[in-house]
């Protein structure tokens, strides 16, 4: 910790003298946009410095496959700011920017701050497949199986037994069988309205 303490003091003593230097000079002779870009750059480093102390940036938990593309595409490993950055961000995003590297190689042509720039804004995705993962103890049959007295139990009451014994009914059958149902309802509604009628014949001949 001490060792990324002391470069991040280092890195911001540097930037103040080249600030204090900066100033120092007359306007018309001030290399301001250089100066500025080395400012930021030690300042930049001397973040990544600080954030190392607190969190050191191994790189253990990254995939070898993984690693070894960033290293074929260029990318610093070894650098402090990317790997802080690395670490700092989530493992699809890191694979994301390599594949936009990969894919725009030869439009890149600072891979390192390409990094940098993109990898914040690269968007978090789910790895791995999106289904389930069964395993065969997911299919275990976990309760006890019932002994022969409670099956035997079970078939007498719900009378399984005589309902396997039944023939199948063709669906033929069964349309019959729902024709005349209906038919026999139309005759009885027929007979009931019919009924109706004659009763209010029958009271309208007393004598109100």
């Amino acid at each position: 910790m001490n060792n990324h303490l002391n470069e991040a003091i280092s890195l911001l003593q540097l930037a103040t003298q080249s600030l204090i230097e900066l100033a120092a000079m007359p306007e018309d002779r001030q290399p301001l946009r250089e100066t500025i870009a080395t400012t930021v750059e030690q300042i930049n480093r001397s973040l990544a410095e600080l954030l190392a102390a607190s969190t050191p940036p191994s790189l253990d938990k990254i995939p070898p496959e993984v690693l070894l593309k960033a290293e074929r595409l260029g990318v610093p490993l070894d650098d402090i700011e990317v790997r802080v950055s690395i670490t700092t961000h989530h493992l699809s995003q890191f694979i994301g920017v390599l594949n936009e590297i990969e894919n725009r190689f030869a439009e890149i042509r600072r891979v390192r701050e390409y990094l940098l720039v993109r990898l914040p804004d690269i968007a978090v995705e789910q790895l791995g497949s999106r289904l389930p993962v069964y395993t065969a103890s997911d299919f275990e049959w976990t309760e006890t199986r019932l002994s022969p007295t409670e099956l035997a139990a079970i078939r007498s009451k719900y009378q399984i037994d005589r309902l396997l014994q039944q023939p199948l009914r063709h669906s033929a059958d069964l349309f019959k069988q729902i024709e005349s149902a209906e038919l026999a309802w139309e005759q009885a509604r027929s007979t009931t309205q019919s009924e109706q009628l004659n009763d209010t014949d029958d009271l309208s001949d007393l004598p109100f």
